[in-house]
């Protein structure tokens, strides 16, 4: 007998996204994987940014790409990238930019790291892109539409979460105990000691892999707005829950904490374990 089931993801007709848009987002993550491609297990030097973080040429050359194409064909729009900054935050239609998500992953040839593009209008995002140029996968989401899969040039269709009996049979997925604070890490262990597995490493890919139903919950904190933003419509598409640790949908300007899960009930029991440290 199968343990989990899978979630019926909901079709809704009338797209909010012109179908132009979501060409463009596949473009964009084009354009941002042959930048980042260039350079995957070939000699380059990592930088430390001012948090200790690592960045690469690959990270700039990536986010300039996208940004030229943006400049190019919307110039209209708002910017917000990780490597080059922020310019008009308030246009009507803001992208935000992860050129490299998973630097860390990249500079040791592990080809987890994404690109993540998020459209934000009214600090909302409407449009989530999940892309990872070393393994040829990417996910799209579009707010009100299913999360869609597509493996190298082929789309596969579109994904669910799979649902989950009880908390103790999560599988939770986190990119690394160090991105915690002593306050967020005493939150995290309430929840760490009630499920059944704990995966570190996984960066952007713990969000894909629960809107596709393989795995059950992510869980982080200490993230910026192009950490999160693109994961929020590619999870709530596959039929998935995700919010901040306070339970409030991830807009620009939440704190920077997420919580997703495949299942809305095990997500809520996970949101009482974070809130009762």
């Amino acid at each position: 007998m199968r343990r989990f089931a899978y979630v019926e993801t909901p079709r809704v007709s009338d797209p909010i996204v012109d179908p132009e848009l979501e060409s463009f987002a596949h473009t964009l993550a084009d354009a941002a994987g042959v930048a980042a491609l260039r350079y995957f297990r070939a000699g380059f030097d990592v930088e430390l940014k001012a948090d200790a973080s690592p960045v690469t040429q690959a990270d700039r050359e990536a986010e300039t790409a996208m940004r030229a194409l943006i400049a190019q064909t919307y110039p209209e729009h708002g910017i917000m990238g990780e490597e080059h900054g922020s310019e008009r935050l308030d246009a009507d239609l803001v992208w935000v930019l992860d050129p490299i998500d998973g630097t860390r992953a990249f500079v040791n040839g592990i080809p987890l790291f994404a690109t993540l593009i998020a459209l934000v209008r009214d600090g909302e995002p409407i449009l989530g892109m999940n892309a990872y140029p070393a393994l040829g996968e990417r996910w799209l989401g579009i707010r009100g539409q299913p999360t869609r899969h597509w493996y190298g040039p082929n789309e596969s269709g579109p994904v669910q979460v799979r649902a989950c009996p009880s908390i103790s049979d999560v599988r939770l997925c986190t990119t690394s105990p160090d991105m915690f604070d002593a306050a967020d890490a005493a939150r995290y262990a309430n929840l760490k000691d009630a499920v059944r597995d704990t995966r570190f490493g996984t960066d952007a890919w713990a969000y894909a892999m629960v809107a596709s139903g393989h795995t059950d919950m992510a869980a982080e904190s200490n993230m910026q707005p192009y950490d999160y933003l693109s994961h929020a419509v590619v999870i709530d598409g596959a039929g998935g829950t995700i919010t901040d640790w306070e339970g409030q949908p991830l807009r620009m300007d939440s704190p920077g904490s997420v919580l997703a899960a495949g299942d809305a009930e095990r997500h809520a029991e996970a949101l009482a374990l974070l809130q009762s440290a």
